[in-house]
């Protein structure tokens, strides 16, 4: 099969500067997808994070823009501020590997409105890569023009849809051409965003390169029953076991974040937490520390699930089980990326076992383990306690053995002794059980108890 970094129809000085970053060999998505956006051919691309889709649609885009004509060609839309900023670097980068005079200009909210005016004023752009609402904010008062773009490709675009922005798209992309090339790329399609797509894009081809609900074969996935155990104490020795290269963990609050952050940095830790609480100055000097690798562990809520792209991180621990179940595969996806292996360790407590099988139930495997000796170990799986209990109600071996024998000749009184017995053996099933569930609530209480304090 022909490379398709090496077609005859992509700019040589674009070969050139692929081969100069190491592209060498595409990945699924990139040798699906460049093919169609250079046919100019209306694209819909369900993929996981990760998996090269940003130079599937890159590729094509700088490909398409005529540098010698000055004025806005292409638009990429990304949902979150961090994620605008990674793909706009990656642009830069891509740009100069190719030598190509390529003006790109990155619009997102939070940055510093006049000096972006000034900026176009200066140079009109070609390349827009832009959140929703700056880029609307900017289409509507006319500080460009959108009347001659040609390509326009929403990434991330289940995440645009969760936050709200589906909108702000919508306003943008009423006011584009008739004949633009639409490509959209997303982890999932829900039926609300299927809505908006036909409406702009019909017939369009769809390639879907692999299932954003089953969790990499490259990731191993454990999951520890902390039972009645100081929650931050188990996490503190799982990060200290192994050494991981970059641990991530995930929290459901910013105010969790916190917490976590404290305790593990009052054990000598050198930790970065990441969340919507914290100046967006903040979060970037932040991740450029982590990039430099001044940080072995990151404390993040859901934000850098989907808003932003952690290279190297071999291990992600789920502190808590989010709300939403669907942020567990985007948590998880973090790592074994791009072929790697990585590690993923859930958290969890017998109560919750109900939100773990609902994840079994659409194909995510986990191993259960537990810590021994300073390693985790295999541990026998179990479900939903009432699952174990229905196993429970099954005869004892001698009551199987009592009906098995049921048809031969025994004199008077034989079944009600096999009755009594049944039911004397289900009493001291009910005796367990019920001593079980005392238990649980005095574990609960002492957690709530230590909680308060």
């Amino acid at each position: 099969m022909n490379n398709i970094f090496t077609d005859a129809k992509i700019n040589p000085k674009l070969q050139a500067g692929l081969k100069k970053i190491n592209f060498n060999t595409p990945t699924k998505v990139q040798e699906k997808v460049i093919p169609v956006l250079l046919a100019k051919n209306n694209v819909i691309v369900q993929s996981a994070t990760g998996s090269g889709k940003t130079h599937a649609y890159l590729i094509p885009v700088f490909n398409d823009i005529d540098v010698n004509a000055n004025y806005v060609q292409a638009i990429i839309t990304a949902p979150s501020r961090e994620l605008a900023d990674q793909l706009y670097q990656v642009a830069k980068t891509l740009r100069k590997a190719s030598g190509l005079d390529i003006s790109i200009m990155h619009l997102a909210g939070g940055t510093d409105r006049e000096r972006q005016l000034n900026k176009i004023e200066n140079k009109k752009p070609q390349l827009i890569i832009a959140t929703p609402g700056r880029l609307l904010d900017f289409v509507q008062k006319k500080i460009f023009n959108v009347d001659m773009v040609k390509d326009f490709i929403i990434d991330e675009a289940d995440m645009t849809l969760d936050m709200g922005f589906l909108s702000d798209i919508d306003q943008v992309a009423s006011k584009l051409p008739k004949d633009v090339l639409f490509a959209v790329f997303s982890a999932t399609i829900p039926v609300k965003l299927t809505h908006f797509l036909r409406k702009y894009m019909t017939q369009p081809e769809e390639i879907v390169i692999d299932n954003p609900t089953v969790i990499a074969p490259t990731i191993k996935n454990d999951l520890l029953d902390v039972g009645s155990k100081d929650k931050k104490n188990v996490l503190h020795k799982l990060l200290t076991m192994g050494q991981p290269y970059l641990a991530l963990v995930f929290a459901n609050t910013k105010q969790k974040v916190d917490e976590i952050t404290a305790y593990l940095q009052s054990q000598g830790m050198k930790v970065a937490k990441i969340h919507g609480g914290i100046t967006e100055r903040e979060r970037k000097r932040t991740l450029r520390q982590v990039e430099q690798g001044q940080f072995q562990y990151v404390i993040a809520s859901d934000l850098a699930a989907r808003g932003i792209d952690i290279q190297g991180v071999s291990l992600v621990i789920n502190y808590e089980v989010p709300k939403d179940l669907e942020f567990v595969i985007h948590r998880i996806g973090r790592t074994g990326r791009n072929g790697l292996s990585g590690h993923a360790i859930t958290l969890i407590r017998d109560e919750e076992m109900n939100r773990i099988e609902e994840l079994e139930n659409v194909g995510i495997h986990f191993d259960f383990v537990e810590i021994k000796n300073g390693e985790l170990v295999p541990r026998k799986h179990y479900h939903r306690r009432d699952n174990r209990q229905a196993k429970n109600r099954k005869l004892d071996p001698k009551l199987v053995g009592y009906v098995k024998k049921k048809k031969v000749k025994r004199k008077p009184g034989y079944k009600k002794k096999i009755k009594r017995a049944i039911q004397e053996d289900n009493r001291q099933k009910r005796k367990l059980e019920q001593r079980h569930e005392v238990r649980k609530a005095k574990r609960l209480r002492k957690r709530r108890r230590e909680q308060g304090r």
